[in-house]
């Protein structure tokens, strides 16, 4: 089952009057399996998603098929060390890597269909990455290929890491000279990361906390300039519950927020429109992924995987 909480006519039209939901795994509370991730892979029509069982080192990488709805844990060549966020762009998988105390955090890129793995990228400079944790792309900005990526201390700060080498910053890479350039640094743990349908604004979750499991619950918004670098930073959305994790824009811009509690949906503007609750998809009530194709949203509920059917197609 699942509940909703509509703030407006246009979130109940998202969702309909009987929206279908299906559970499609389920496993121990102490196990999460699907808690980061969620991007569609048009060769296989799956969604791939990434168990981060954190402090546990694990290289879980999963699908489930949109057809059959089968789910399998991939075979990685060589496998991902703490796979967290993940994306697809022209034909390969990205990964985020948050490496652990003497293998860096990195991005690797994996073929969908031979699932052979290669390293992207793991330094600046020489200067190890720090964990990348979610990851997007654009091919607007400049006319060029640019993949966008996080880069928090949080292996550090969860004891699975090394010592930093660089601050928590956002970066820019470019796919074709492989110029990696830091491009927003002054973010406490920089998180989830998606781009508006035209390219022209990038949203950036910045998700710190305090020992009292309080702290920044924002998400920003920003502008490019002309040489598609961000700027004019501002307030998009702070979170009511928890922290705001993964981010998905759709094709109306509509953003869509993994929070503590549930899925929240808001317009352009920031006006929450209604939140899709988690406190009946998992024990913690938190969902911090998720993935949208098409009408069908797939539900990272951490011990629990569920697909559920919207009305009308959002991406």
């Amino acid at each position: 089952m699942a509940s909703f909480i509509s703030y407006s006519p246009e979130f109940t039209s998202l969702i309909g009057y009987k929206p279908k939901i299906k559970l499609l795994a389920a496993g121990p509370v102490s196990s999460p399996f699907a808690h980061e991730g969620g991007a569609f892979i048009p060769a296989t029509n799956e969604i791939w998603f990434t168990a981060n069982q954190l402090p546990i080192q694990n290289t879980n990488v999963s699908s489930v098929n949109l057809e059959t709805n089968q789910i399998e844990l991939l075979s990685i060549q060589p496998p991902i060390l703490t796979p967290n966020g993940l994306n697809y762009f022209d034909d390969s998988v990205y990964i985020c890597s948050q490496g652990n105390r003497t293998t860096s955090g990195a991005i690797y890129a994996v073929n969908p269909t031979t699932l052979v793995s290669r390293l992207v990228v793991n330094s600046w400079f020489g200067l190890r990455l720090n964990s990348p944790n979610d990851v997007t792309f654009s091919t607007k900005v400049g006319g060029r290929k640019y993949m966008w990526f996080t880069d928090p201390q949080v292996a550090y700060l969860q004891a699975f890491g090394s010592s930093p080498q660089l601050g928590s910053f956002v970066y820019r890479f470019d796919l074709t000279t492989s110029e990696l350039q830091p491009v927003i640094t002054d973010l406490i743990i920089p998180n989830g990361i998606a781009f508006d349908p035209s390219e022209t604004t990038l949203y950036v979750s910045d998700t710190a906390l305090n020992p009292n499991g309080h702290g920044t619950y924002i998400v920003y918004a920003y502008d490019l300039n002309k040489h598609g670098l961000p700027i004019n930073r501002r307030v998009f959305s702070v979170s009511s519950t928890g922290i705001p994790d993964g981010i998905k824009v759709d094709k109306v811009g509509r953003v869509w927020t993994g929070e503590g509690d549930g899925i929240n949906v808001r317009d352009h503007h920031g006006t929450l429109l209604g939140v899709i609750l988690g406190r009946d998809l998992c024990q913690s009530g938190v969902i911090s992924n998720f993935a949208i194709i098409n009408s069908t949203v797939i539900i990272l509920a951490q011990e629990k995987l569920w697909r559920l059917e919207l009305s009308v197609s959002v991406l």
